[in-house]
């Protein structure tokens, strides 16, 4: 509510009279330039860099209105110094001295002189409640406390806004969503600068929620809305629920625009219908993406992606990329998630590699359950379960080629506690991966083809300023198996390249067969960066990486690299270029990736 303590807006005649006086022998003074110059500039005696920036505000403000004769000088001050004292109140001062002088050689025709004056505090605060809220004397207790302008703090307007519109907010989005502020009140004693605040908030009745009224749907059915549906008719409204379940709709494939929300009527809180309306994406979307890395090189892939099979909310997903290290086709059909989030899909897979000499080929087949949810303190989790069928050929150079058919059962796990996933400044991601797989064999050599697969790799954010920031990793695997001739290829470890061991190339460090590099059964990797950003687009970096991927850590020679780089953020995240030295090999390389949708 406007704030209008008495006394607030008294000028004394003097200071209009004085205002006539200086305004004839100032312009006087400066002839015809002096309706040229700007008509004022403050002064502030007190009160820091926030009440001046209020003030440059007023006389930004103050220039920016209508034109008013250039002459009239004693009307603009007038109009300038009820701005003025309006803004101060809204800090908290509500006694300020206004002093107008001529403005000399400062570059004005009038200089104010402000003296804020006592800022005032608040004393009190009175916050009653009325309604079904009463019966919950916890929540009221947590709500007294969460007020956010206790007594002893200074008074601030914007802050009286915002406690208000909080704690109404608190109120409404659990149990009450028809509250309202019925009375709000800041009583200011101007001679003591000291304040009382009374709110009044009368939270109605509680709500409960009804069945599901779900509008706009073409082409699929009612039960489709309620896989995603946790919410049970007879619970307590919670508002935070109900955003969940609109975010569970409009994370699929199946919706462009959803709204779920009810009528709020006190005289009807009881079973309120849930009201979910909706706006079907397009059944098909075909896109294209082009990238180049260091890595790799130069690729291209392409998707399919049709929502609807056979009369089924099934979603078929295919695509298929191509590089100088890799060829991949795919298709996945993905059945609609459970009301928890968690999503099935089963799907197959052909694909050929050829890095630093050795040659794969495999053909699979798999289902899988994948689920995200957000846990405490706003921690991201991604898990994954799949039990594929795989055959596997692989060709070294100059030795015959080997083949494994083999069954797998595999588990990742993901914790996220970054601050933003494209650009973390603070936070970390873990992730974990347990695999057991058994290869085609008779009861006799059962054990002997079987393995289990565990790895682990942790990224940690440090912020050490508003530009500078040291990002750290480190990744260990092993692999438990009697023969590694029988684990496939991607539960085996190289290392090396971008996002490894930069210095050297991709996936170099490995064990050696002849010409070729194989996968190995252990892996560590380490790396330390320290990056600073120079403006908002360009930054640095120095890094430096050790690790390698053999049979046994404890002969290992570790591979070391270091260097510096160059950093250029984009929507999709940081563009990085790096000059690595890799020790080892005693040669420099270039490591970089760009990737475009389309």
């Amino acid at each position: 509510m406007p704030l209008s303590p008495p006394g607030l807006r008294r000028l004394g005649l003097g200071l209009l009279l004085a205002l006539t006086a200086l305004a004839a022998p100032a312009r006087a003074a400066h002839g015809a330039d002096a309706a040229t110059e700007p008509l004022a500039r403050f002064e502030l005696s007190d009160g820091g860099a926030a009440l001046e920036a209020l003030l440059r505000q007023v006389l930004e403000t103050a220039r920016q209105s209508d034109r008013i004769d250039p002459e009239d000088d004693e009307r603009q001050l007038r109009r300038l110094r009820a701005a003025t004292t309006e803004v101060l109140a809204t800090e908290g001062y509500f006694q300020p001295r206004v002093t107008v002088l001529a403005g000399g050689d400062g570059g004005s025709r009038y200089l104010l002189r402000v003296a804020p004056g006592p800022r005032a505090s608040v004393t009190r605060v009175e916050l009653e409640f009325r309604g079904a809220l009463t019966a919950q004397p916890e929540r009221v207790t947590a709500l007294r406390r969460g007020w956010e302008l206790p007594a002893g703090q200074p008074f601030r307007d914007p802050q009286w806004t915002t406690a208000k519109s909080r704690l109404l907010a608190r109120v409404q989005e659990r149990d009450f969503p028809a509250a309202a502020l019925v009375e709000t009140e800041a009583t200011v004693d101007i001679e003591s600068s000291t304040v009382v605040l009374r709110v009044l908030l009368d939270s109605g009745p509680a709500f409960t929620l009804g069945e599901l009224q779900v509008e706009g749907l073409v082409r699929y059915d009612r039960t489709l809305v309620e896989r995603f549906n946790d919410l049970r008719p007879g619970e307590s409204y919670d508002a935070t629920r109900l955003l969940d379940f609109q975010r569970r709709l409009q994370s699929g494939p199946y919706f462009a625009g959803v709204v779920v929300d009810v009528a709020i009527d006190p005289a009807q809180p009881l079973r309120v219908p849930v009201r979910v309306e909706l706006r079907e994406a397009p059944a098909r979307r075909l896109s294209f993406g082009v990238g180049a890395s260091t890595n790799v090189g130069p690729r291209v892939e392409v998707t399919y992606r049709q929502v609807g099979l056979i009369g089924y909310p099934y979603t078929l997903q295919t695509g298929a990329g191509i590089d100088p290290t890799r060829q991949i086709g795919f298709a996945d059909v993905l059945l609609p998630p459970k009301p928890n989030g968690a999503r099935d899909s089963v799907g197959v897979l052909a694909e050929q590699t050829d890095i630093e000499n050795l040659l794969t080929r495999r053909y699979a087949a798999g289902v899988a359950r994948e689920r995200r949810w957000t846990g405490a303190s706003q921690s991201d989790f991604d898990t994954r379960l799949s039990l594929s069928l795989q055959r596997e050929t692989a060709r070294l150079p100059g030795e015959p080629d080997s083949r494994n058919d083999t069954l797998t059962l595999a588990y990742q796990w993901t914790r996220r506690t970054v601050d933003s996933i494209t650009e973390p400044r603070r936070g970390g991601v873990l992730g974990l991966r347990v695999a057991a797989g058994l290869g085609r064999a008779g009861i006799d050599d059962l054990l002997d083809k079987s393995f289990v697969h565990l790895y682990g790799r942790y990224v940690r954010y440090l912020p050490l300023s508003a530009r500078d920031q040291v990002i750290v990793r480190a990744e260990l695997g092993h692999v438990i198996a009697d023969d590694l001739d029988f684990v496939p290829l991607e539960y085996r470890f190289r290392a090396g390249g971008a996002g490894s061991v930069r210095g050297y190339p991709y996936q170099r460090l490995g064990v050696l067969r002849g010409s070729a590099i194989d996968g190995a059964r252990s892996l560590a990797v380490g790396s330390a960066e320290y990056l600073r950003w120079i403006d908002a687009h360009w930054g640095g970096a120095l890094f430096a990486d050790v690790g390698d991927a053999v049979n046994d850590l404890r002969q290992a020679d570790w591979a070391r690299g270091y260097g510096l780089g160059v950093r250029y953020r984009t929507v999709a995240g940081p563009l990085a270029l790096d000059l690595a030295y890799g020790e080892r090999d005693r040669k420099w390389r270039v490591h970089f990736s760009i990737a475009i949708s389309f």
